[in-house]
């Protein structure tokens, strides 16, 4: 580090200590004589016509656990810092900062954090918390207090046994926090994520999973479906098989000196047992492992297949990680979400995070959880921290209740958090591999999945890796009514091609697929990477763009030239895939809705899939990355 670097990060620190320091009594009370708006607009609630019943209050014997969150004292700053970072001429250049450095630089004072929880003291809230970085303060309230302290209606309604609730009117504060308290989190329970999983259709032969562990794994292909001209047409595949097919070369580093996250919710006990059974029978090494926890104890077990399917593919694809971390709340409601995200970010613990879910951007825009989140993906990017997300598996569809793996079955519109510039938003592909000859189970091609998400968001701007031509469709937000594109990348994802063989209550399996799959395998993959540069790459998005901005023959910039790629695989179309640096470009096939992949970055498979070997070889010549 330079002198400068080192001045920088000085005055960060110095900044930052007063806020440590400061007070912590909440028992100053603040006037209010008018209200402010803020990003938390009302919830469309209403009666619905079968086996509900009409809007009523919601009952104060309801506790609500408030998330509000804060604005960003120097939002525009903070997203210039991510571009410095990655600007080797910068002092900035690759001086990924610590949270408390952020937090002094950046993010609200410590001062103006404890003047929202003074206000929610003043209301009766009860359990009331600062995180670490000053963006969100934690309260619980019942609803008539949460209806004084933020100027609003609480209704309520059931359907189909289950109670929904949701302010009716727009969340308010007094003007007192104007500007710095930007949205109110947990006052709707209608709101929520929904995981992108989905078991096969189909039953392949099975496993012997009483055989012990399979050493020989790897170098045998998985049980086809049907196999046609040498090609294997469907199958489920190991994280070791995945390893192959995706090029895991002998000289490939694991992710051994990188550790990653995954987001999950509810019950998640038995989600160790059945990793270490599967490592075991998979002949992988067991990966340190922990539970965070974040917010109050569930007992919903109902997402067990999904937190299998992400810790047992991220480590099991990255052969090794130096830790695994399960973050778990409370529930999938925005606020908890929320939560959830701030402390991977505020914890600093690991390099990447997986989030296999999703909800309608718009969604996530009405109640203000965008805004949050993306102020702490921001900084998360800042600290080189990578998230990775599941661009959804409905097609350009983001499923309200359920997804089902079918195009044209959700909301027509993009899922957030992948649509936010601060993730790196993961597409599906139907791989398929050699069934024999000299390479059992390695890489024949590629094509997009017909169910797999991806599009331009309307409400999110593209980053400025997009808007260099490398993505002809990025636009700033308003030049087209579009911005930020989807996906960034994609890999393996079809639930009935490519499945993986996950263990489900051990020692049960199940097939399981969607851009759950490609979004965590992604992010194991990037822990390869990262411990091959000594966690050094920081946040993914600008260095995968980067490396594709090196080889791809068009000129930086061009929104006219359609790139060609280096060299074509031998494989016949559909599977037929362009070589582009490090990545499959994938050539074929569409998301359902006329959105097709073709040469260059698209909208179902972004710059492609990565093959591992070459990857690590060629990252050192991203344009944005310096190395």
């Amino acid at each position: 580090m330079n002198v400068s670097k080192i001045l920088f990060a000085t005055a960060l620190l110095a900044i930052a200590a007063p806020a440590a320091a400061a007070e912590r009594s909440f028992s100053r009370s603040i006037p209010s004589v008018t209200w402010a708006q803020t990003a938390t607009q009302a919830v469309p609630l209403a009666a619905t016509p079968q086996r509900a019943f009409a809007l009523g209050r919601l009952s104060d014997s309801v506790p609500l656990r408030i998330v509000v969150g804060l604005g960003m004292r120097d939002r525009a700053g903070a997203d210039r810092l991510i571009r410095r970072q990655y600007t080797p001429a910068d002092v900035m250049f690759h001086n990924f900062l610590t949270p408390a450095q952020f937090t002094a630089a950046f993010n609200p004072t410590r001062s103006q954090a404890v003047a929202v929880a003074a206000y929610l003291q003043s209301k009766g809230f009860t359990d009331i918390g600062i995180e670490p970085n000053n963006l969100i303060v934690t309260a619980t309230a019942n609803a008539s207090r949460a209806e004084a302290a933020f100027n609003t209606a609480i209704r309520a309604t059931q359907y189909n046994g289950r109670v929904f609730y949701g302010n009716v009117t727009p969340a308010m504060v007094p003007t007192q926090l104007r500007g710095l308290v930007v949205a109110v989190l947990g006052l709707t329970n209608a709101y929520r994520m929904r995981t992108h999983s989905h078991v096969t259709r189909y039953n392949p032969p099975a496993q012997p999973h009483n055989a012990g562990p399979q050493v020989a794994a790897a170098n045998t292909p998985p049980p086809c479906l049907q196999v046609v001209n040498g090609i294997c047409i469907g199958g489920e595949y190991s994280p070791p098989q995945y390893q192959v097919a995706y090029d895991a070369c002998a000289k490939a580093c694991t992710g051994a000196y990188t550790s990653i996250a995954v987001m999950a919710e509810g019950n998640v006990t038995q989600v160790v047992k059945d990793l270490r059974y599967a490592e075991n029978f998979w002949a992988l090494p067991q990966v340190p492992y922990s539970v965070v926890k974040v917010g109050v104890s569930s007992i919903d077990v109902s997402g067990l297949d999904e937190w299998d399917l992400d810790t047992q593919i991220s480590s099991g694809i990255a052969q090794k990680v130096k830790h695994l971390y399960l973050y778990d709340t409370s529930s999938l409601n925005d606020s908890d979400i929320s939560l959830e995200v701030s402390h991977w970010v505020n914890d600093d613990l690991a390099q990447a995070g997986n989030s296999s879910f999703g909800e309608p951007e718009t969604l996530a825009y009405a109640d203000g959880s965008m805004l949050v989140d993306d102020e702490e993906f921001n900084q998360a990017a800042a600290q080189g921290q990578t998230m990775f997300a599941s661009t959804g598996d409905n097609g350009e569809g983001c499923p309200v209740l359920a997804a089902t793996g079918a195009p044209l079955t959700g909301t027509p519109e993009n899922c957030y958090p992948a649509t936010s510039p601060y993730v790196v938003a993961v597409g599906g592909t139907t791989l398929d591999t050699n069934a024999n000859g000299t390479g059992p189970g390695t890489y024949y091609g590629e094509h997009a999945w017909v169910a797999t998400g991806g599009g331009f968001s309307t409400v999110e701007f593209a980053p400025y890796w997009e808007t260099n031509g490398i993505d002809q469709g990025a636009t700033v937000l308003g030049e087209a009514g579009t911005g930020r594109g989807m996906s960034d990348i994609s890999m393996c994802a079809d639930n009935n091609g490519c499945p993986m063989d996950v263990v489900v209550n051990e020692p049960a399996t199940s097939g399981v697929g969607g851009t759950s799959l490609s979004s965590p395998m992604s992010m194991g993959v990037w822990a390869r990477l990262e411990s091959s540069n000594f966690n050094k790459l920081g946040f993914a998005a600008p260095v995968l763009y980067g490396v594709y901005g090196f080889y791809e023959p068009c000129p930086l910039g061009s929104k006219e030239c359609v790139p060609v790629s280096e060299t074509m695989t031998t494989a016949l179309p559909p599977d037929e895939t362009g070589i582009i640096g490090g990545f499959h470009d994938i050539l074929f096939g569409d998301n359902g809705l006329g959105a097709p992949a073709g040469p260059g970055w698209d909208t179902p498979t972004g710059l492609g899939s990565i093959d591992i070997c070459a990857m690590q070889a060629d990252i050192k010549n991203s344009i944005f990355s310096g190395h």
